[in-house]
């Protein structure tokens, strides 16, 4: 789900030292952007049910950047789930990440406010958990980084700890370097919103914007 590269921009933005192996998307105006901005990058034009466990090793990839599509969970549509067709390459991935010999160590997925209510992501969390990642999961808002733009997204952050414990992480807030911390704001709720408060974050964050979210979610 690499769209027009805008997980990448933000890897190579926040200065982090990586080099994308592949790139996935099916959508080919999408693919042909993608390519004018990372012209260095292998992308490829496929649909991503059709990439198998075997393949996805040989990458030997350390981290997993997804978006899947939003249609089957935003709170403007059917909110369907896992039986729309649409969620269908996602469940495929999940599906797929018991049988990898080499796991990335990190998988990070975005989704809209609603992937965090729907029964894909109770199985998101069970086949996580069952591969021995510890998961943390955010609901954040432009707007809590010193944005003016709000658009309420889920975040799941998993890491993989053979042999750890699964269930638990350093708070974000912990994890992050003192560089990056200085150049946040220091909210009332914290810096982000953390696994123990997303509810609490989801509601105070969409209470304020509650005009503007219902906007957004048509535009997405």
């Amino acid at each position: 789900y690499s769209g027009i590269g805008g997980m990448h921009f933000a890897a190579k933005a926040c200065g982090v030292p990586c080099e994308v192996a592949s790139a996935f998307d099916i959508n080919p105006i999408a693919n042909d952007v993608y390519r004018h901005n990372f012209k260095d990058t292998a992308v490829s034009s496929r649909n991503i049910e059709s990439i198998s466990a075997e393949e996805l090793d040989n990458y030997r990839a350390d981290v997993f950047l997804m978006s899947p599509p939003c249609q089957p969970y935003t709170r403007q549509g059917l909110q369907a789930g896992s039986s729309d067709p649409r969620s269908r390459s996602f469940l495929v991935l999940l599906d797929a990440l018991p049988n990898l010999q080499n796991p990335p160590r990190y998988i990070l997925i975005e989704n809209v406010k609603g992937f965090d209510t729907s029964e894909t992501r109770a199985e998101t969390i069970r086949v996580l958990h069952s591969c021995s990642y510890a998961v943390e999961e955010y609901l954040v808002s432009p707007r809590q980084c010193g944005i003016p733009n709000s658009r309420l997204r889920y975040y799941l952050l998993a890491t993989h700890v053979p042999g750890g414990d699964t269930g638990t992480l350093p708070s974000l807030d912990a994890a992050l370097s003192q560089d990056v911390l200085i150049t946040l704001p220091v909210l009332s709720s914290g810096l982000l919103a953390s696994s123990a408060t997303l509810r609490h974050a989801s509601q105070s964050v969409a209470a304020s914007t509650a005009a503007e979210a219902s906007g957004e979610e048509r535009s997405a």
